[in-house]
């Protein structure tokens, strides 16, 4: 698995870090993180994982902190490469990154997070499937028998196993305390962000109403429920759409819906037009001449499709102009970016237009999508007005760069400072995929056709 390599122009080797978790990094966690982990990440970011956890401090000062000329050197790495294996970790869910001045100059604080347990890492939709990609039907199969033991069938058994009540005894006294427990371990537990029904927009009344009309399980269905909030953000399927899908992904026999045949279903669905209920989702609002630059009068129309439609169905008309369709791979892409919940739908739609129609890409490139979704991040990229700005400066900058400065004295070189540079995703050496061969007259084109899509409320 190729990945985009990656660069942070803020990011020094004389950049001081601290590594701290706010739990117990137990014995067995590599072992995970080498079987399931390592073939995702890469060599050089399970290498940082584990040189990492030899630094997490139980106290945490920031007096005490190390240079990053010392993890370059412990790992025989350049910046850049350390950068990106950084970015991996964080993408895998097994760093979180924060950085803060004071008056020793910058420092990076490193929060290690412990790998998911296999059980929940197969169970996961996105790390299941990019395990598979990655290591091939084979191997995957061996993993899982790696981990989990052959079910044994006891039938003429019976359990005799004890209750926690019929063993211990607990003191009223020290229940009276649990509440002051839990709030204790609440606030120093650290929580993900869990898509939300009414974050999204999809009706959780009229999708239990329409269940219980139905012959599916609505228990099960339920229990899934995240699947169906991916499809309404990504596929912007409507209640109705939803639940014909289960049924068609449901045994008769066991009233029990098939949900790998599900996502198949809604992976072929047609697109759906503009979605009617994004006026519930994340919020995008939009910001004031203040926020951001003026945008250009003909980027208006380009942002009303981008906040109109869902982002598989404004994947799958650029792909249409451009003679193609949208392959699985770029579908599981949204999916992922769906379920992490980091922009509003809107703000994918923009990246896709510049992938698509600004850089001319032949495919939705993952490690590239990945790249810069993890750059917008870090610069706090919160609505379609500052991700257009952003693809547009990139685009002016790189314009800029092509221009020569002087016409005369041909024969000299004219060493050109460059006080802003653009990111690692945002160059032209960056293309991974095949160029499309898309005309300045089919590029004008779809704009045309994209500033006649309105949003319906």
């Amino acid at each position: 698995m190729t990945s985009l390599t990656m660069v942070n122009d803020s990011f020094s080797p004389k950049d001081g870090f601290i590594v701290f978790s706010r739990q117990k990094l137990l014995a067995g966690d590599p072992e995970i993180v080498i079987k399931l982990y390592q073939p995702l990440i890469g060599a050089a970011s399970f290498s940082l994982y584990m040189l990492l956890r030899t630094f997490v401090a139980q106290r945490v000062s920031l007096s005490e902190r190390r240079m990053h000329t010392t993890l370059l050197e412990l790992l025989d790495m350049g910046a850049n490469t350390l950068y990106e294996a950084r970015c991996k970790l964080e993408a895998i869910g097994l760093l979180r990154t924060y950085e803060q001045e004071d008056e020793l100059g910058k420092v990076v604080l490193y929060e290690l997070q412990a790998p998911q347990l296999p059980r929940a890492f197969f169970e996961d939709d996105l790390l299941r499937t990019l395990l598979l990609e990655t290591v091939g039907e084979q191997q995957f199969k061996a993993l899982q028998h790696y981990f989990f033991n052959p079910l044994f069938e006891h039938p003429q058994a019976v359990e005799t196993t004890k209750h926690f009540l019929e063993v211990f005894n607990i003191q009223p006294r020290t229940l009276q305390q649990k509440t002051r427990l839990a709030s204790l371990f609440e606030s120093s537990a650290t929580k993900k962000p869990e898509m939300s029904w009414k974050e999204t927009g999809l009706d959780r009344t009229f999708v239990v109403a329409l269940l219980e009309h139905s012959f599916i399980d609505t228990k099960q269905v339920l229990e899934h429920e995240k699947k169906l909030l991916v499809a309404h953000v990504v596929y912007g399927l409507d209640e109705l759409t939803l639940v014909n899908l289960l049924e068609q992904a449901a045994n008769v026999a066991t009233n029990k819906v098939d949900f790998a045949l599900f996502e198949k279903l809604v992976q072929q669905q047609k697109p759906q037009g503009a979605l009617t209920k994004q006026v519930n989702q994340p919020q995008a609002e939009a910001v004031t001449s203040q926020d951001v630059p003026q945008l250009r009068q003909e980027d208006q129309g380009l942002l009303d499709a981008c906040r109109a439609y869902a982002p598989a169905d404004f994947l799958r008309v650029l792909k249409k102009e451009k003679g193609s369709f949208a392959t699985a791979s770029e579908l599981h892409t949204l999916e992922w970016v769906g379920q992490k919940k980091l922009f509003h739908p809107a703000v994918i739609n923009v990246l896709i237009h510049y992938m698509m129609i600004d850089r001319e890409m032949a495919l939705l490139n993952r490690n590239f999508f990945e790249a810069v979704i993890s750059d917008w991040s870090q610069k706090k990229i919160a609505t379609p007005e500052e991700a257009m700005q952003q693809v547009r400066s990139f685009n002016s900058l790189k314009k800029q760069q092509k221009t020569p400065t002087s016409k005369t004295r041909p024969r000299r070189r004219t060493q050109v400072i460059q006080k802003e540079k653009l990111p690692d995703w945002a160059k032209d050496g960056a293309q991974l995929t095949p160029q499309s061969k898309f005309s300045e007259a089919d590029r004008q084109k779809l704009k045309a056709r994209l500033s006649k899509f309105k949003k319906k409320q």
